[in-house]
């Protein structure tokens, strides 16, 4: 199966089914809007020992606090074996995928954000991750801390529980929690977040993020495997454009 193929299929996907989406502290969704008719884009890359790996997130603004777009996931480079891909055992890489957030302010410093990920591999086998989240903000000390529940099918995160517990009723349910506080002049803001779970994404990860200019962000961090997780110590860097 080709990669037009398989795009053109997920498109027909998109339409038949629901999607949702983010933008992320790292990997945790920072439920921030892109404003109507603009356009956001994020590169990650996860610089590990022996291999590199690149995700690329690309929202646009509806507006009425929603947004909906596109991202390539799980993009590996591995330095032996080069480009690899994982077509036939979960979790699937690269992911081809659509996503949608929705935000829902209650008052100045209490908002909720639902969203999530719909997606496909080239063999077309399928994957989504779904998420709600709290999101509490003040202006006044530069402080934001989001936190919620995500559910994700083994497509995109693998078999492991996604908490800590085994029982198959619970096990697909996870928890997310991320922090943002400005350090220095709204340029420098110290980021972390954290992914529950035994996945190759079940991490901690710490660092921070400069505002080279009013649109461009440079965030960098390190990635530290938690609670015997398939993932591995990686620095993450992002390159971020704020409409």
């Amino acid at each position: 199966m080709n990669y037009t193929k398989a795009i053109f299929i997920c498109l027909i996907t998109y339409w038949a089914m629901p999607a949702f989406g983010q933008q992320n502290f790292f990997n945790v969704p920072s439920s921030d809007i892109t404003p109507k008719h603009a356009i956001f884009g994020q590169q990650q890359l996860n610089l590990a020992a022996s291999s590199i790996q690149s995700s690329t997130t690309m929202c646009y603004g509806l507006g009425h606090d929603f947004e909906v777009g596109v991202n390539l996931i799980g993009v590996n480079y591995d330095f032996k074996n080069q480009l690899t891909t994982n077509t036939t055992t979960q979790p699937y890489s690269p992911m081809y995928a659509f996503n949608a957030q929705k935000k829902i302010t209650w008052n100045e410093h209490i908002a909720m954000g639902i969203g999530g990920q719909l997606g496909t591999n080239q063999a077309l086998m399928g994957g989504s991750y779904l998420y709600a989240n709290a999101i509490y903000k003040d202006e006044k000390t530069g402080t934001k801390l989001v936190g919620g529940l995500y559910r994700t099918s083994d497509g995109y995160f693998g078999p492991e529980t996604r908490n800590f517990s085994d029982h198959a009723a619970l096990k697909k349910l996870g928890m997310q929690v991320g922090i943002e506080k400005n350090l220095w002049h709204e340029r420098l803001v110290f980021q972390a977040d954290f992914i529950s779970g035994r996945h190759t994404l079940g991490e901690l990860v710490l660092g921070g993020a400069y505002y080279v200019s009013k649109h461009m962000v440079l965030s960098a961090g390190y990635q530290i495997p938690t609670f015997h997780s398939k993932s591995i110590d990686a620095i993450v860097v992002e390159f971020t454009w704020v409409p």
